[in-house]
């Protein structure tokens, strides 16, 4: 290990990217500055052009090329994950930057407490704080993948003790259009130990003015569910507990399923609805309690898709489901789940009490 306690990986493969910004967030607190490298990956670019434009951000900053041809961030991002000799990493998008102080918490808060991984805070661009992932009311240290939603944050952005990651050989996966940090994700938060969460730290935000990103553009529905179908393949479901998968199934529910079917219904046929169906299947072989915390409008939907997986029924029930009022969005069929973990009756709940502690302080 170098003298570098914390070494963040940016891939960048358009020069368009602002990518000035995200370095010299990150090299921003003088206080710390010293204890951090940034390592450019150059994917399919010339590197010298891009270490001209940063020559003039103080601070400890490489550029490594790399060439793969593939329209993915997992092999630059892997490429430099694999050149890291500081005790902590992490990745962040060329087109992201960190809140100025926010470094200078991360590095504070992982030298006090020594977590192996530390989930920071996200905003959009413009926008406020993201409640996700929505953890327990005050907890913020040690936290459990089901218990604090945790798979709702796949993404491993904030930071991750460097010999966990090669202990758990987490790599992104590679060979996909999105969702090339699924499993690095998954398997971290459900078997990279102390997890915490860097409430009140800064926020790594999420830049809205790329020019271009990655995953924009049309896919087919076999490339939407190519990663999960690979969390399946590689085993990663039969790795975690029954908590773990039955958390881990019913967040890719929700958002995989109902919320790509949802807003693609009127565009899918009948074999892309069956690949939808069929996934949801899967899911629940792996994870037979995962519907029970769903409310009674995508219910509609999911239970369409298990009994009659055909577009005419799909754009039905998707224009059914959204007439739902409000004790159909907050009410699950059974009533007594209404109050799980994973319930939008809950989350509701937790969102305000979250809202009105924060008046408080």
């Amino acid at each position: 290990m170098s003298s570098t306690f914390v070494e963040v990986v940016i891939a960048c493969h358009d020069e368009r990217r602002p990518l000035e910004r995200a370095v010299a967030s990150l090299l921003h607190d003088a206080d710390v500055r010293d204890a951090v490298r940034v390592t450019v990956v150059a994917h399919g670019l010339d590197a010298e052009p891009l270490r001209r434009r940063l020559s003039g951000i103080e601070g400890d900053i490489r550029v490594l090329p790399f060439s793969d041809g593939v329209r993915s961030a997992a092999g630059p991002f892997n490429h430099g994950l694999d050149a890291v000799d500081a005790e902590y990493c992490g990745v962040m998008g060329s087109d992201d930057f960190l809140e100025p102080g926010t470094m200078s918490a991360w590095i504070r808060h992982v030298r006090e407490q020594r977590p192996d991984a530390a989930i920071a805070q996200i905003r959009l661009q413009g926008e406020t704080l993201m409640p996700n992932p929505l953890v327990r009311l005050g907890r913020t240290r040690r936290l459990d993948a089901a218990r604090d939603r945790l798979f709702y944050r796949t993404a491993p952005l904030g930071l991750i003790r460097t010999a966990r990651m090669r202990e758990l050989r987490l790599r992104m996966l590679e060979g996909v259009r999105v969702g090339e940090d699924f499993e690095f994700g998954i398997r971290l938060w459900a078997h990279g130990g102390r997890v915490d969460f860097l409430a009140g730290s800064g926020a790594y935000v999420i830049g809205q003015d790329a020019a271009e990103r990655t995953t924009l553009g049309s896919m087919t529905v076999t490339e939407r569910l190519a990663p999960i179908v690979r969390l399946f393949d590689d085993g990663v479901f039969d790795t975690l507990s029954a908590a773990h998968r039955t958390a881990l199934a019913t967040k890719l529910i929700r958002v995989t399923i109902v919320g790509n079917v949802q807003a693609l219904a009127a565009e899918l046929d009948d074999a892309q609805v069956a690949e939808f169906a069929a996934l949801l299947r899967r899911l629940l072989d792996a994870a037979p309690a995962a519907l029970r915390p769903f409310n009674r409008q995508d219910r509609t939907v999911l239970d369409g898709l298990l009994a009659a997986p055909t577009s005419a029924r799909l754009r039905a029930d998707v224009a059914r489901s959204r007439g739902a009022g409000r004790k159909d969005r907050w009410l699950t069929p059974d009533l007594v789940h209404s109050f799980h973990r994973e319930s939008t009756l809950r989350r509701y709940v937790l969102y305000f009490c979250k809202r009105e502690r924060r008046k408080l302080r």
